[in-house]
């Protein structure tokens, strides 16, 4: 997430100086899933309203974690030859792509699922037909399924 002030009304105490100081708060992560999956709110349900969200979502074929690791926040550097593999373990590749057609109330749930590295196919019920990479990203994603492009073993 991007960094957030917390204003003078949250103060933290220093263990160095002993002295409150104002701060920011920021959530990175430490390790990355070999598969992530992104959540997207479709669906509002308050005291008054209950609708579906149709706001247009831009989400990419291939995702770049580096920029919210932790190591990023700190300051560490990586030095070569060892950053650009390290970099490489952040990335991810779109595989599946859950949409909702319809309303609240009534809907259909569709995927776009992608068979290894090649083809695209769009599964509606009991038909699957192909899909092509325009058609996912054009698409209004629900959930967002992705991969990390290379896999590590400990």
């Amino acid at each position: 997430t991007r960094a957030e002030h917390l204003g003078s009304a949250a103060k933290i105490r220093c263990n160095n100086c002993d002295t409150y100081q104002e701060s920011t708060k920021q959530l990175t992560m430490k390790t990355l899933p070999i598969v992530a999956c992104f959540h997207l709110k479709r669906f509002e349900h308050s005291n008054r309203l209950h609708k579906k969200i149709s706001t247009e979502v831009a989400f990419p074929q291939e995702l770049d974690m580096s920029p919210f690791m932790s190591h990023k926040r700190n300051n560490h550097t990586l030095h070569p030859p060892f950053s650009a593999a390290v970099l490489e373990d952040y990335r991810y590749s779109l595989f599946a792509v859950i949409n909702h057609v319809g309303s609240l109330d009534t809907g259909h749930y569709t995927a776009y699922i992608r068979q290894q590295h090649r083809h695209w196919y769009k599964c509606d019920d009991h038909m699957i037909t192909r899909a092509n990479i325009n058609q996912v990203l054009d698409s209004e994603g629900y959930l967002l399924f992705y991969h990390k492009q290379i896999l590590e073993y400990a």
